[in-house]
C-alpha cells in the first residue's frame, strides 16, 4: 500500500466535503419534495372531507329533491303502455288507435305493426302504421285525441294523399302512431 501525498489528500478531503454538501442539499430538495407533497395531499384530503361534510348537512334537501323527481318520474311512467309484454303492448296501441279513430268517424283502412325498438336499456318503442281515410275536420280531431290521451302516444312519418271525387275532398293520411312500454 502507498501512502497519499498531502496533495492527493487535500483533494480528497475538498471532494468529500462537496460530496457531503451535495448530499445534504440533495436531502434538503427531497425532503421539501416530500413536505409539499404530503401538503398538498392533506390539503386534498381535507377539501374532499370538507365536501363529504356539505354533502351530509344537505342529506335532507337531496332526498327531497330525489322524492321529487322520483315523483315526476312516476308520473312519466304512468304514460307508458300499460302491458309489459311487446305483442300486448302492440294491440293495445292498436285498440287505442282504433277507438280514437271511431269516435272522430275515422276509417282505418290498414294496420300494420312494424318492429319494435329498444330506447335506452328499460324502455322500448311499440310502433304501428296506419292508413285511414277520413276529411280534414276528422283528421284534425283524430290527432287531437291522440295528443290529448292519458298515454304518450308519438305520431311520426305523416304522410297524407288526397282524392277529389262528386265536390268532395276525401284524403287518405298514412301515419307512424308510436307508444312505449318499459321493460321488466
Amino acid at each position: 500500500m502507498r501512502q497519499l501525498s498531502k496533495r492527493d489528500k487535500r483533494a480528497l478531503t475538498i471532494l468529500g466535503a462537496v460530496g457531503v454538501v451535495i448530499l445534504l442539499i440533495f436531502g434538503v430538495i427531497y425532503f421539501y419534495d416530500v413536505k409539499s407533497a404530503v401538503a398538498s395531499e392533506l390539503e386534498d384530503k381535507e377539501q374532499l372531507l370538507s365536501r363529504y361534510v356539505q354533502v351530509l348537512q344537505e342529506e335532507g334537501n337531496y332526498r327531497f329533491e330525489l322524492s321529487q323527481l322520483d315523483r315526476v318520474l312516476n308520473g312519466y311512467r304512468q304514460r307508458l303502455l300499460d302491458a309489459q309484454d311487446i305483442s300486448l303492448a302492440t294491440i293495445q296501441l292498436e285498440e287505442v288507435v282504433r277507438t280514437l279513430a271511431a269516435e272522430n268517424g275515422i276509417q282505418v283502412t290498414r294496420s300494420n305493426p312494424l318492429q319494435e325498438r329498444e330506447v335506452g336499456e328499460n324502455y322500448v318503442k311499440i310502433t304501428l302504421q296506419i292508413n285511414l281515410r277520413s276529411n280534414m275536420p276528422q283528421l284534425t280531431g283524430f290527432l287531437y285525441a291522440l295528443s290529448a290521451h292519458s298515454k304518450f302516444l308519438l305520431v311520426e312519418n305523416f304522410f297524407l294523399n288526397s282524392l277529389r271525387s262528386q265536390n268532395q275532398v276525401r284524403i287518405q293520411p298514412r301515419m307512424n302512431v308510436s307508444g312505449f312500454i318499459r321493460l321488466s
